[in-house]
């Protein structure tokens, strides 16, 4: 018998969910207001939350923890502040990556005027103290590369980040291995459409999945147009 990988699966339908007139969010760990006592970090990983946020609307987020934010719209466009101006916008199939001190407030807000954006913004612990907020952007486009998973690499490169962003959109049937960079790293996958079966579990839309002790992941897409983000996340220095 094939031994499986050690992991842990995240179903879309036990995400918790915080909402307001102008704002709804799905959150696959412990965040803000829901909190589980199974849904704490993986690793260095500890916020993956789809937002959907009215238009004109803003939400500030109090950081806790000297962070890198990934903020990648789903559709419209997001514009983002943390701490001082200038703000940045980022549209569909750009990611946008923050690195802020603990004590900053983040800020996300919809430019539009009536139209509802949604945005992924993923959280994770920086290794050592920052003192100013820095942004980086990564552009990509699904089109250009399909079936296949395309590395999201901010340039110009600045701040070093200790997490590898790859997205990919396939067709059904279509496989792909993820090998990871480091041995040490571990593997965060979450599917945005359609399923897949990654290292043997079956993955529906918008469930995550953790995998650890492994060196490579072998997924296949099991509808058209099924598309999914991979996190592979350095070990923290303070492990």
């Amino acid at each position: 018998m094939l031994q499986q990988t050690p992991g842990k699966i995240f179903l879309a339908d036990e995400r918790g969910v915080a909402e307001s007139d102008r704002f709804r969010r799905f959150s696959t760990f412990s965040f803000g207001p829901f909190a589980h006592p199974h849904k704490g970090p993986f690793k260095r990983l500890y916020g993956f939350n789809e937002e959907s946020l009215a238009g004109k609307h803003a939400l500030d987020f109090t950081v806790a923890e000297a962070s890198h934010v990934l903020i990648i719209p789903i559709t419209g466009a997001v514009t983002v502040a943390a701490g001082e101006p200038p703000e940045t916008t980022a549209d569909v199939e750009e990611m946008l990556v923050l690195t802020v001190p603990a004590g900053s407030v983040l800020r996300v807000q919809n430019p539009y005027e009536e139209e509802l954006v949604s945005f992924l913004h993923i959280w994770l612990l920086a290794d050592s103290v920052v003192s100013t907020a820095t942004t980086q952007r990564a552009t990509f486009s699904l089109e250009t590369t399909p079936g296949q998973l395309q590395l999201l690499a901010p340039k110009p490169a600045g701040v070093a980040l200790p997490v590898a962003v790859s997205l990919g959109r396939f067709a059904g049937r279509e496989e792909a291995v993820y090998e990871l960079r480091e041995p040490e790293s571990s593997f965060f996958a979450f599917v945005l459409a359609g399923a897949f079966e990654v290292e043997g579990r079956l993955m529906h839309e918008k469930d995550g999945l953790a995998l650890w002790n492994t060196n490579e992941i072998e997924l296949e897409a099991l509808s058209n147009d099924a598309i999914i983000i991979v996190l592979e996340l350095q070990q923290s220095t303070e492990a």
